[in-house]
């Protein structure tokens, strides 16, 4: 076993930790994944608690075939992994969680703004919608990887969320990110609160300034 597989055993495990006492995930709940070769991930294997895994429980998948390498199987949601490394050529790491205050505003109408705190426009972007199918179906892989392409940050409608990063940290930020968003949509809604959005363009040119920001430094 080389050092990169090493190292990315290793991450997903702190990972797991991390999901687990920041209450993004529960149970058995959620699945984590990185990148380690162009063509092969890692994948929390099902039926696990994230914040306990061995190195059994990480399984070998390659990205261009259906096929994996473990003691253990792979998550059943290793498709839609799959789907996103496929669609997203700077995708290294995908984790697919159930935070409460998301998963909370996946099963029902609410809409996500992320253009009312700049650390949401940094962070998240736009979050989209990926309309409800069976988990671990072909058909939630295939709408997830199509949405993907747009967004790093996708509610799955009755089921949970989704984030993708070129990292596995921005992974985990991107998925705590969401939840704040979350909840503060969930209380402002509960308390009759209206929100004071800025607007796309307001959105675009804070993008802008930040980009601006990171060339001059």
């Amino acid at each position: 076993m080389g050092h990169c597989t090493t190292h990315a055993q290793e991450s997903l495990k702190k990972c797991g930790r991390f999901l687990i006492e920041r209450g993004l995930v529960w149970g058995h709940s959620g699945n984590i994944s990185i990148k380690i070769e162009p063509d092969a991930f890692l994948i929390s294997a099902g039926g696990t608690d994230l914040g306990q895994l061995h190195d059994e429980d990480l399984i070998l998948c390659q990205i261009e075939k259906d096929s994996w390498q473990g003691v253990r199987e792979p998550s059943m949601e290793t498709g839609l992994h799959r789907g996103i490394y496929r669609a997203c050529a700077d995708a290294t790491s995908v984790i697919h969680s159930q935070p409460f205050y998301s998963t909370l505003v996946t099963c029902s109408s609410i809409d996500i703004h992320t253009d009312c705190l700049p650390e949401a426009m940094a962070y998240l972007g736009e979050v989209a919608r990926v309309p409800y199918h069976h988990a671990g179906s072909r058909e939630l892989a295939k709408a997830t990887s199509e949405m993907a392409s747009s967004s790093r940050s996708l509610l799955l409608e009755n089921h949970g969320v989704v984030c993708w990063g070129t990292s596995l940290d921005e992974a985990q930020l991107m998925t705590e990110a969401l939840e704040f968003l979350c909840r503060l949509m969930v209380v402002s809604h509960t308390a009759s609160i209206d929100l004071n959005y800025l607007g796309h363009n307001t959105m675009r040119d804070f993008i802008q300034h930040l980009q601006n920001i990171k060339r001059s430094r």
